[in-house]
């Protein structure tokens, strides 16, 4: 048994469950504080030693000794405040109950508890008469049998839940603590998992995306949103039988999940791609990591990352499936059409790859060889300071499709980002024009010709540092290539070979189906495994 690897699971749970999280902006700050908790820590071992110093030299009353000792232990189970219960969504057995919903406020409870708790120690130790002592105790409890009640409600409605659950029986959970990218990582895993067989949960840590992923993903699996102290409500919600957490983001938050070390924590991500978070150094962490194809595991080497290889397990993309593959070379479609699928900008400059800012660019371009197809990532759409990017990229189209000297019939807007699936899009297009995105790597299923766009290395320096642009073409942020690229791309498509063998670098080198079922069979096997439903 690892006893470091255990003590760091213990001191997170400790810290988590009494929510210790001060932050200190400045050193002296850290030290009034600290200097403070002394003086408290001090204050109160010196009223215990006059308690005992009473008890030798003068005698103790039995009842108010007891009473007292009741009275502190209700202090003490009155310290925090509690967090909210855990709440279920198509759960059957548990009503469904609204997210955001206002927790109780039993602040003003908790902190009445702490000084009544230390006044009735206080008036015992320094011998006041018995009456005095009764109505401090009086006090504590009923401040405390407050705070105390609420925490016996929480504990009630966590335990219905976790009935509830026992009688569904999971064997899986996705264990989401991701952010706004929810309702397209859910709905990509979902499906794949629950086609082994056998049933499953999502069990989502950020609260103030409960309502937005329940508005926006048409879930079959039952869904808990956990509350604040999300350690507490997993002890209880871990049930016979739920031996797999999955992760499809890669929020730090996923730490809260993995501090339960009864379940295996299994990494899937939401798609492959050359991107960092492909190969982040904390997915050593994980039980087990589900790689596409060899490339998937090839990243973590090239990045330095150890990896035990027996850590893998290569099962393709199970999802591919419904990329329809090419049925004919380009250069034989007259008006090809072009998908251009744009990446998000990232949370900063180091990870965004996008090319949206230079999209209108890259459309004007393109629309005099293709009918453009422009589906942006979901967050473009809905972010302030790039929404205004995409309205400029849909109008651009809009005029061009209208305009009768063109021959432009371009798709944007409804249709392609809401209507059609993005594997909808791709089997609608001829090629594909995006960035270092998981989009590309999906993309290879089909076989079809695919550029991306390099807005800050040269061609060279761009395949060098992602792989999957060497089977591509690359098109330069400033489109100084772009009519040589064209001309190749929709035309002798020179890299078709280089595609098909990356392909099966890429995606395991599984063909129709057979991604698909070797997922199933693979977790329906493991799944069995975690004994039968009681």
């Amino acid at each position: 048994m690892d006893l470091r690897a255990a003590y760091k699971r213990r001191r997170k749970s400790f810290i988590h469950r009494h929510r210790i999280g001060i932050s200190f902006r400045h050193q002296v700050t850290f030290v009034v504080w600290a200097g403070a908790a002394f003086l408290v820590a001090l204050a109160a071992f010196l009223v215990a030693l006059a308690v005992l110093v009473r008890w030798f030299v003068d005698g103790f009353d039995p009842l108010l000794t007891v009473l007292l000792g009741m009275s502190i232990v209700a202090t003490v189970l009155s310290l925090t405040r509690p967090a909210a219960p855990p709440h279920a969504h198509d759960l059957a057995g548990v009503p469904d109950e609204p997210c955001g919903a206002e927790p109780v406020d039993l602040g003003p409870w908790v902190i009445a508890a702490r000084w009544a708790g230390a006044a009735a120690l206080l008036v015992f130790a320094i011998g006041l008469p018995a009456w005095v002592v009764l109505a401090a105790l009086a006090v504590v409890a009923v401040v405390s049998g407050r705070v105390i009640a609420y925490r016996v409600w929480v504990w009630r409605r966590t335990k219905l839940i976790a009935r509830a659950l026992r009688a569904h029986g999971p064997r899986f959970a996705i264990a989401y603590a991701g952010y706004g990218g929810g309702p397209t990582h859910l709905s990509m895993w979902e499906g794949p998992l629950l086609s082994s067989g056998h049933p499953g949960v999502v069990f989502n840590f950020r609260d103030e995306y409960c309502a937005y992923l329940r508005e926006n993903t048409d879930l079959s699996s039952p869904f808990v949103q956990l509350s604040s102290d999300a350690i507490r409500d997993l002890f209880h919600l871990i049930v016979p039988g739920l031996g797999a957490f999955f992760y499809v983001h890669n929020a730090m938050s996923n730490l809260r999940y993995m501090a339960m070390p009864q379940v295996k924590h299994i990494w899937l991500g939401h798609g492959d791609s050359d991107k960092p978070a492909s190969f982040f150094k904390r997915h050593a962490q994980y039980d087990l990591l589900v790689a596409s194809g060899i490339a998937a595991i090839d990243r973590y080497a090239d990045a330095g990352v150890r990896i035990p290889r027996e850590k893998f397990v290569v099962l393709g993309r199970p999802q591919v499936h419904e990329i329809e593959s090419a049925e004919a070379e380009i250069v034989s479609v007259e008006r090809p059409v072009v998908l251009y699928a744009p990446t998000w900008q990232g949370k900063n400059d180091k990870v965004d790859f996008s090319s949206l800012a230079v999209g209108a660019d890259i459309v004007r371009t393109l629309a005099g060889r293709a009918d453009i197809m422009f589906r942006p990532h979901p967050l473009s759409s809905r972010h302030a300071k790039f929404k205004p990017l995409v309205e400029a990229i849909d109008a651009l189209l809009a005029a061009d499709t209208a305009d009768p000297s063109t021959r432009g019939k371009h798709l944007w807007g409804e249709k392609p980002n809401q209507t059609w699936s993005i594997f909808e899009c791709m089997n609608r297009s001829d090629a594909l024009v995006s960035d270092v995105s998981s989009v590309v790597s999906d993309w290879l299923q089909s076989g079809k010709p695919y550029a991306m766009v390099s807005t800050r290395w040269d061609e060279a320096g761009f395949r060098e540092k992602f792989p999957v642009a060497r089977a591509g073409y690359v098109l330069l942020g400033d489109l100084s290539n772009a009519s040589a690229l064209l001309d190749d791309m929709l035309g002798g498509d020179s890299l078709r070979d280089e595609r098909m063998a990356m392909r099966t670098r890429v995606l395991g080198g599984f063909d129709n189906n057979e991604s698909a079922e070797a997922f199933a069979a693979y977790f329906h096997e493991m799944f069995s495994r975690f004994g039968a439903k009681t």
